[in-house]
């Protein structure tokens, strides 16, 4: 078993007329249901995601000092300690890579949160906001009227397991047209049925497919309302969130399957961030492959045939499958190039990183502090181009 996750990859053309899993690496213990010390691996101010200081001048020492100091949660100078920069924006949200996000945790449950601004005091007190919000009016209120990042996982296949993913921010709070009166859809685009609860999320979803070519999206807000979408809009494929999937009949969620004769349809599921997405994939599979793509790219697998009309459920898997396959064959030597860049030391630190081993027990091991293990930590997202500690144990497992 084992898993790759293809950050980046162009289309070649298919050598062979089958699909063939290369054996893998062993799934890491990291990508277990978690001990009380794997919660603890990966965790780099970001909940193990690659982010960045609040500047130059702030190094990871002053950092630890700063959080240190015994400011209330309700003090907006304790939010500006845990500000962050993320390295992916959602292109709706209009935000620059200055503005700053933050990590909100309250009653068991938290969640990144853009703030869409570059100053540090605004951005602490819209945390403060959001953080007295999720306290006095539940969370529920709180994703009603605040942006959330979050990743969404596309399951194509299950085994292998053949999911792209993407990250999106919630769309709330804009005066923007009802979905309930928006315009006719072109006819000359493939319409794509989008079944999901969550205002915030649905309405990501939608944007996203209107930005891609050839789509566009109609937006269903629950089970109960789906015949009724389905029957006047005959839409060319369904996109549903995996909570609502047996609620409207579809039995094979993990996999694209027919929904009804001539409709597939495609679970997708939505965490908070990309360690939870992996570690929630199904274990038992003969392979992994999971693939970073744009937002506005969701339906990239299915490009080469959603405009045949006469293709069948089949066909749309054996696109996907050979989807994975060309990108497998260009990935293979690109991995190959980054791990030979990292330094001895960040070697030594990526190999106790695969053991499970957390950044106390890898200081220890190599005579260092926690803070320069952090520093290596870094440097090695930065060379493999990856954001957490999980993706990184994948890639020098699989080297």
């Amino acid at each position: 078993m084992g898993r790759r996750d293809l950050q980046e990859g162009k289309s070649l053309t298919p050598r062979a007329k089958c699909f063939v899993m290369v054996p893998v690496a062993m799934k890491p213990a990291s990508m277990q249901p978690r001990s009380k010390s794997a919660r603890k691996f990966g965790r780099v101010k970001s909940t193990g995601e690659m982010s960045a200081s609040l500047s130059p001048k702030h190094s990871t020492r002053s950092r630890k000092d700063q959080t240190e100091k015994n400011y209330p949660l309700t003090d907006a100078r304790y939010w500006q300690q845990c500000l962050l920069l993320r390295r992916y924006r959602f292109p709706a949200s209009g935000e620059s890579e200055r503005d700053f996000a933050v990590h909100i945790d309250h009653a068991g449950t938290g969640c990144f949160f853009p703030l869409g601004t570059p100053d540090v005091e605004a951005a602490g007190v819209k945390a403060r906001e959001i953080y007295q919000m999720a306290v006095k009016q539940g969370w529920n209120a709180v994703c009603r009227h605040f942006s959330r990042e979050l990743i969404v996982g596309f399951e194509w296949c299950m085994n292998p397991v053949l999911w792209t993913y993407t990250t999106i921010h919630t769309l709330v709070g804009k005066p923007a047209e009802t979905e309930s009166d928006a315009a006719p859809v072109n006819p000359n685009r493939q319409r794509i049925l989008v079944v999901e609860s969550d205002a915030g999320v649905r309405r990501a979803l939608c944007w996203s497919i209107d930005r891609q070519a050839g789509f566009a999206s109609i937006p269903c807000d629950s089970a109960a309302s789906f015949t009724h979408a389905l029957e006047p809009h005959k839409p060319r494929m369904v996109l549903v969130n995996r909570n609502l999937a047996g609620r409207i009949g579809f039995k094979s969620a993990g996999t694209i399957s027919s929904i009804q004769p001539g409709v597939p349809a495609l679970a997708y599921s939505v965490y908070v961030d990309g360690d939870q997405m992996f570690v929630s994939t199904p274990g038992g599979a003969g392979g992994y492959l999971v693939k970073r793509v744009k937002p506005d790219r969701l339906l990239e697998p299915i490009l080469k045939v959603s405009n045949r009309s006469e293709l069948m459920t089949e066909d749309f898997l054996l696109r996907v499958k050979y989807y994975f396959q060309e990108l497998l064959q260009l990935h293979s030597d690109h991995d190959t190039l980054a791990l030979a860049k990292l330094t001895h030391r960040e070697r030594e630190v990526l190999e106790l990183l695969s053991k499970g081993c957390v950044d106390k027990e890898i200081a220890q091991a190599m005579g260092i502090s926690v803070w320069t293990v952090h520093g290596h930590v870094k440097n090695i997202f930065e060379r493999l181009q990856v954001r957490t500690r999980t993706e990184a144990v994948i890639r020098y497992l699989e080297k």
